[in-house]
């Protein structure tokens, strides 16, 4: 296991919403909510200005990122084009938080530019159809477009494992850890369900400390990759989860750890997106 770093996104590495606070798909555990904190860039020109003065204020790097339409879809197609402007005159590092993808667009994204998918690799149903209102989709929809990334997509194909959707209770997310050993990814992202205000799901308790570790320790076993705990998880349980997977050595990279425990043990701190390949590192570090 490499040592252990902290990844803290801010001005170097800063999100945006080609869609707004808007979410189509209104998943019961987030309806948008968390879009709101994102800048919003509705318009292609409106992405390339936010971009520039992104720039320009010191950013390295920029998630863009969005409401998904009712395919599961981010409708990134006619930013595109803006997309490949920006990496030619900011020569910012690009990710997506993509939704599913077809063949055509894994290429596109690709040609315009971008680094890295950030994708959500859920193969539970019930939450596909059920909480995150795919009705017409399910488990092979998810794992298809994972394939044509891997296949035809950008460079960095960043998968996450999100831990406790179907109402807090852990159901198939080992069989998603099986799915991405297949394919050696580069990184392991995983993500824990939060109880969100406002949503259908603000009453429902997370998995515990146990089961979460226990996944993250089988994707240790399944994936020869770097792990690590990403941005997606609630705040009281980081001051015991951080720390445990921390000593226990389970991941290398860990989001928005407790400060206290970053002097604590001298955690080295890298401000970007936890998906950022080590190849990209320096344009990160000064």
């Amino acid at each position: 296991m490499e040592d252990i770093l902290a990844f803290i996104p801010g001005l170097k590495f800063p999100d945006v919403s080609i869609t707004g606070p808007i979410c189509p798909l209104g998943c019961k555990y987030c309806k948008g909510y968390y879009l709101r904190n994102m800048e919003p860039t509705l318009t292609p020109k409106k992405l390339y200005d936010t971009a520039k003065f992104l720039a320009k204020r010191g950013a390295k790097g920029l998630l863009i990122s969005g409401g998904f339409n009712l395919d599961g879809r981010l409708p990134i197609e006619p930013f595109l084009s803006a997309i490949k402007d920006i990496k030619r005159d900011f020569n910012l590092v690009i990710s997506v938080h993509s939704g599913l993808v077809d063949k055509s667009l894994a290429i596109k994204l690709r040609e315009a530019g971008v680094d890295i998918v950030d994708y959500e690799l859920i193969i539970d149903d019930y939450v596909i159809k059920e909480i995150m209102n795919l009705k017409s989709k399910g488990s092979a929809d998810f794992i298809k477009s994972f394939e044509i990334l891997e296949a035809y997509g950008p460079p960095y194909i960043a998968p996450h494992v999100p831990i406790g959707l179907n109402y807090g209770k852990v159901v198939k997310e080992y069989e998603a850890v099986d799915v991405i050993s297949q394919f050696k990814p580069y990184i392991l992202i995983f993500l824990v369900f939060i109880p969100t205000k406002g949503t259908d799901m603000e009453n429902v308790r997370p998995p515990s400390v146990t089961e979460i570790i226990n996944v993250i320790h089988y994707g240790n076993l399944k994936v020869r990759s770097e792990i690590a705990l990403g941005c997606m998880r609630p705040w009281f349980m980081k001051f015991i989860l951080d720390p445990l997977v921390y000593k226990l050595k389970l991941v290398s990279r860990i989001v928005n750890p407790p400060k206290l425990m970053i002097r604590k043990y001298g955690i080295k701190v890298i401000e970007a997106c936890c998906s950022i390949p080590r190849e990209l590192f320096d344009i990160f570090i000064e």
